[in-house]
């Protein structure tokens, strides 16, 4: 019994010793060790999320790899257009101008329509013709911890090209000589509307590839006031009453009439996309002074592309409040107030610039001159004014036509094109990051599983030869041990 007892022990560590050989781990089951076990299987778990993780970010990364190169070429097609309106001589006609127009056109739809991979396109700005996303989302970590890259319209469209020639207008606001250091160039308490060519009574054809846009820009001088009529516009554009709209602590929109929030989400640039219980939605976001722009999204195609917005830029203007000294023609307060409004233009797509005479010139955006309203903002509209007397401004608004306008939209688009590189520029470097992040933590996470579980193969090997021979030794002393009764049997013979 005693001869057993060892041969079955010696058998059973020579069982988990070989195992250990020919996996090389020490612990295989839980009867193993359970502690380590467990902790194991959890690490485990956690490298095949890790796993996930990794591929959807290559997925991510060929995404915006794909977009870069479409803004490249669009760049390119830009730049190129640009060059030749700007040496325009006497010598060329404008046909032959147009025709130089319509080609870069149809090369920047292409390039942006074509930026797609595996049916994702973040240039396009609609779905349709073998896009089906229009933006990207996907795991950053094992948490379930979401990168969510929106998309851009860089189509021709969305750049404010649409029907561009050398017959576009823009449109010049001559700004005056008022040299009072308490009123402004734009009026009190100014703001100005712009609608492009396929707004309604425009004769435009609205689509989702010429979508009806309004664009809103209100002086805000937050120093003493909040958003309360950027707020007020917003909610007139969604059909509301016009106070429907107030601002939560943290900056975000809450709900406080008939028009209510379902639900929002916030994207990886801090945009946040609301969803209304009419339909509508909207998307609030930051431009590249921090002004507040709420973009209103009201009538959609079957598709769910978006075919009628209303933006609304905020123009913080506290900055020019406590200028006073003159400068020029214009009050210094007015000249840095109209500065504020400009950029806030340009961040929306705009080209803009400011004469010797004070004469305002805005173009881009496909906008039709005669549309363009100054005023101030009651009850959440802006008051309309008549052609070339916008109501609240004591200049003259025109129509003007040129290379000088066609350049200034090809400036605005070119602007646009940069900042919207720049920002897939900056996802992509997050998302590289990202993927190295997760390779080191993968590589941590199996080292720490290996450290646990692994079996040292220069030992167990030893033991095994040790094992084996302890086995023979055991099978020989239990045949002995098993003989002794033969023995003893032998001496009642005979």
């Amino acid at each position: 019994m005693a001869a057993l007892q060892s041969l079955n022990q010696t058998t059973a560590e020579l069982t988990q010793t070989e195992n250990a050989v020919s996996t090389g781990k020490s612990v295989n089951s839980a009867s193993d060790n359970p502690a380590m076990y467990s902790i194991a299987q959890n690490m485990t778990a956690q490298l095949s999320t890790l796993s996930g993780v990794s591929t959807g970010l290559q997925f991510s990364a060929q995404v915006l790899n794909t977009a870069t190169t479409g803004l490249s070429s669009i760049s390119a097609s830009l730049q190129s257009l640009a060059t030749t309106i700007g040496t325009n001589t006497t010598g060329v006609d404008d046909s032959t101008l147009n025709t130089a127009i319509t080609q870069t056109l149809s090369a920047i739809d292409s390039a942006a329509t074509g930026a797609k991979f595996e049916g994702v396109n973040l240039l396009s700005g609609q779905t349709g013709n073998g896009t089906s996303y229009t933006t990207l989302s996907t795991a950053m970590d094992a948490q379930g911890t979401m990168f969510t890259q929106n998309g851009f319209n860089v189509t021709s469209a969305g750049l404010g090209l649409s029907n561009l020639s050398m017959d576009t207008q823009g449109s010049l606001l001559a700004l005056g000589s008022d040299t009072s250091a308490t009123s402004t160039a734009l009026g009190a308490n100014p703001a100005i509307q712009m609608e492009n060519v396929a707004a309604a009574g425009t004769g435009g054809t609205v689509s989702a590839s010429n979508p009806s846009v309004t664009y809103n820009f209100i002086a805000d001088d937050q120093s003493t006031a909040g958003q309360g009529d950027a707020l007020g516009v917003l909610s007139k554009a969604i059909g509301g009453s016009g106070s429907d709209f107030s601002l939560n602590s943290d900056g975000t929109l809450a709900d406080s009439g008939t028009v209510t929030i379902t639900s929002q989400t916030t994207a990886s640039d801090g945009s946040i996309t609301y969803s209304l219980n009419n339909g509508d939605s909207i998307v609030q976001s930051k431009d590249g002074n921090g002004n507040s722009v709420y973009t209103a999204n009201t009538a959609f195609d079957a598709n769910g592309n978006v075919t009628t917005k209303t933006v609304v830029t905020d123009v913080n203007t506290s900055a020019a409040t406590s200028l006073s000294t003159s400068n020029g023609t214009l009050s210094a307060k007015s000249v840095k107030e109209v500065d504020l409004m400009t950029q806030a233009m340009e961040y929306q797509g705009f080209g803009v610039s400011r004469d010797t005479s004070n004469d305002l010139t805005i173009a881009g955006n496909s906008i039709a001159a005669t549309k363009t309203v100054m005023g101030t903002v009651t009850s959440g509209v802006v008051s309309a004014g008549t052609a070339g007397t916008p109501a609240g401004f004591t200049g003259t608004a025109t129509a003007v036509t040129g290379a000088a306008v066609v350049s200034a939209v090809i400036q605005a688009a070119i602007s646009s094109v940069t900042r919207t590189a720049s920002s897939i520029g900056y996802s992509s470097t997050t998302i590289s990051n990202l993927q190295t992040t997760t390779s080191s933590l993968s590589d941590a996470l199996t080292t720490g599983v290996g450290a646990l579980t692994d079996a040292d193969l220069a030992a167990e090997s030893a033991k095994l030869t040790s094992l084996q021979t302890k086995q023979q030794l055991a099978v020989q002393s239990l045949s002995i041990a098993n003989s002794q009764s033969s023995t003893l049997l032998s001496l009642f013979r005979g």
